[in-house]
C-alpha cells in the first residue's frame, strides 16, 4: 500500500489534492486538525495516532515524532536490511510528505505592523514536528515527494496523471524547496529571539554563520557601518594599512568590476567609485603612466588597481603623490618593503580565481522596505554578436581602442561616455542625466587635460536617442563610436554617421549603472 503523509497549518487547497491521491491509490495519514477537516469532507484517513498505537501529547506539541514514521520516511530503499528491520517492525513506507507550518513568519510580520501578538503565541508557533518531516523526506528525496508549499499541489499530480510516478528531477527540486522552506523559517525565528535581548540589528537579514567586521562609520561619521561576507575575506585580503572603512569597500568593489574585464596589462585610477583614468599597454608602467594622464588632478588619494602583480618599477610612480589604496593580484616582498613605509596607505591583494568567478554572484541593495537584487554585471560580452551598423567599418586600430573603451564604460555611472585612443583613455563623462552632457563632459575634461581628440573613439553604456550626440563627437573630433543600439532613434543616429565619415558598432548589450 502506498502512503501519503499530510500535516498542514495552512489547509487551502488541501481537500481536491488529497482526494485525487486517493484516487491514485494513496492511502492517507494525518494528524489531527488535518484529519478532522478530511474526514468531514468524507476522505478516507488514518490518524497517525492509530498508526503508532501513541496518542498526541502535550497539547499537541508531541505527534508526528515517532519511529513509525520517521521510520517510513528515512529509510534508504535499496538497502535490504532497512527493509528487513521495517518488516520486523511493522513500519510502513510513506511515499509522499505535504506539510506546511505553523504561521510563525506571519505573526512576526503581524507584530512588525503593530498588531497584538504576544510572546507566548511566537513561542507556540515554532513548529517542531513539521520542520523534523521536511528535512527528513527532503533528505530522502531519492524515494520520497515532499510537498512544502501548496504551489506545487497542481503540477505534482499534473505529473502524477501524466506519467504515473515522480521524476527524480521533480522530487529534487521539491526537496530543494523543502530545505529553503525550512531554513527561512528558522531565520525567522533568530531574527525574533535576537530582537528579544540585543539592540543591534545590523545583521539581522543575513545568515548568521557571515563573517561580521565593525567598521569605524559608514558613508559618513554619523552613520553606523558594517562589513558582512559568507566567505571571510577570501577575495581579498588587506595586506597593510589601517582598517578598511565603509567607503573603501565602495572603493574596492569597483575597481574589481573595472579591472576584471582586461588581459593586457592594465592599471585603472579611480576615485569616489569612478575611475578617472584607465589604461592597457605591453608593460604596466606604460599603463599606469597613460592612466595617469588621463586626469593627473584627481589621483590625489584614489585607488590604483592592476590586473598583474605590480612591480618595483610601477610602485614607484605610485608614490609620487599620495594614493589611500593599491590593490593587485599579489605584491612581492621587494614591492610591499617599498610601499608599507606609508602607514597610511592600504595595500590590497586580491584572488584572481575568485574574481574570474564573480560574475556568477549576485548584487543586493537595499530599497524602500525591501531588497532589490540581480545578478553582477561582469560578463564578457560576445563580439561575435557586435554589429557594423554603418558604411564605413573602424580600422584595426580603432576596434582595439572600441573595444578597450566599452570595457571601460561599463565600469561608470550612467549616463556615461568614455573618449579614447590607443588603448587609454582621454575623458570620461558620468553621471549626467543625458548623455549629450555626458559628452560634452567627457570632451571638456579631455580638453582641459590637453588631450587631442582628433582620430579618437567613444564608448557610450546606452543608446543615442537623436543624433545632437553624434553630431557633437564628430565635431570633436571622434571618428568610431561603439554604443548598444536599440533606441527608436538609431536610423537617425546611423545616418549621422554616414554623412559625417563615423564608424559605429552595435553590442546588442547595454552596460547602465545607476
Amino acid at each position: 500500500m502506498k502512503y501519503a503523509l499530510i500535516s498542514l497549518s495552512d489547509k487551502e487547497g488541501m481537500i481536491p489534492f488529497a482526494s485525487e491521491l486517493i484516487n491514485a491509490g494513496y492511502h492517507l495519514l494525518a494528524t489531527g486538525g488535518t484529519a478532522q477537516l478530511l474526514t468531514k469532507n468524507n476522505l478516507e484517513v488514518t490518524l497517525i495516532e492509530d498508526m503508532t498505537g501513541f496518542p498526541e501529547i502535550l497539547n499537541g506539541r508531541v505527534k508526528t515524532l515517532h519511529p513509525k514514521i520517521f521510520g517510513g520516511i528515512l529509510a534508504d530503499r535499496d538497502n535490504k536490511d532497512h527493509l528487513l528491520q521495517l518488516d520486523n517492525l511493522l513500519i510502513n513506507l510513506i511515499d509522499i510528505v505535504v506539510v506546511n507550518l505553523y504561521p510563525f513568519q506571519k505573526l512576526f510580520r503581524d507584530m512588525g505592523n503593530h498588531q497584538p501578538v504576544s510572546h507566548e503565541e511566537m513561542i507556540e508557533n515554532i513548529d517542531i514536528g513539521g520542520v523534523t518531516l521536511l528535512r527528513a523526506a527532503a533528505k530522502n528525496y531519492r524515494y520520497i515527494s515532499v510537498l512544502s508549499d501548496k504551489e506545487d499541489y497542481d503540477s505534482f499530480l499534473q505529473e502524477l496523471r501524466d506519467k504515473g510516478k515522480i521524476s527524480n528531477d521533480t522530487r529534487l527540486y521539491l526537496a530543494n524547496k523543502a530545505f529553503a522552506a525550512t531554513s527561512g523559517y528558522d531565520r525567522y525565528i533568530n531574527i525574533y529571539l535576537q530582537q528579544l535581548y540585543s539592540s543591534d540589528k545590523s545583521d539581522l537579514f543575513f545568515f548568521p554563520d557571515w563573517h561580521k567586521t565593525e567598521l569605524r562609520y559608514g558613508e559618513n561619521p554619523h552613520q553606523k557601518g558594517v562589513f558582512l561576507s559568507p566567505d571571510r575575506g577570501n577575495l581579498i585580503n588587506q595586506i597593510h594599512g589601517k582598517q578598511l572603512s565603509y567607503n573603501n569597500y565602495l572603493d574596492i568593489n569597483a575597481a574589481l568590476k573595472l579591472i576584471y574585464r582586461f588581459n593586457k596589462p592594465t592599471v585603472a585610477i579611480l576615485k569616489h567609485t569612478n575611475p578617472c583614468g584607465v589604461a592597457s599597454g605591453n608593460e604596466q608602467l606604460t599603463a599606469y603612466k597613460n592612466a595617469f594622464k588621463t586626469d593627473p588632478l584627481s589621483p590625489y588619494g584614489g585607488i590604483v588597481i592592476t590586473n598583474q602583480k605590480l612591480n618595483l618599477e610601477t610602485s614607484r610612480e605610485i608614490n609620487n603623490i599620495f594614493t589611500e589604496i593599491i590593490i593587485s593580484p599579489g605584491f612581492s616582498d621587494e614591492v610591499y618593503d617599498f610601499l608599507s613605509r606609508k602607514k597610511n596607505r592600504r595595500l590590497i591583494s586580491y584572488n584572481s580565481d575568485l574574481l574570474a568567478n564573480w560574475s556568477q554572484s549576485e548584487t543586493f541593495v537595499s530599497c524602500l522596505d525591501g531588497i532589490l537584487s540581480q545578478n553582477i554585471d561582469l560578463m564578457h560580452d560576445n563580439e561575435e554578436n557586435w554589429k557594423v551598423v554603418t558604411e564605413k567599418n573602424p580600422s584595426e586600430e580603432e576596434y582595439d581602442s572600441l573595444r578597450f573603451c566599452w570595457y571601460v564604460v561599463a565600469a561608470l555611472k550612467s549616463n556615461a561616455i568614455c573618449l579614447g585612443k590607443e588603448e587609454r583613455t582621454l575623458g570620461l563623462g558620468m553621471g549626467q542625466t543625458s548623455r549629450i552632457d555626458s559628452a560634452e563632459l567627457a570632451a571638456y575634461r579631455a580638453k582641459k587635460f590637453g588631450h587631442d581628440l582628433k582620430d579618437a573613439v567613444c564608448a557610450s553604456d546606452g543608446f543615442f536617442p537623436f543624433r545632437d550626440g553624434v553630431d557633437y563627437l564628430a565635431a570633436k573630433g571622434i571618428r568610431a563610436i561603439i554604443q548598444p543600439g536599440g533606441s527608436k532613434g538609431d536610423e537617425e543616429v546611423i545616418k549621422a554617421c554616414n554623412e559625417l565619415g563615423v564608424s559605429m558598432i552595435f553590442t546588442g548589450t547595454r552596460h547602465f549603472a545607476h
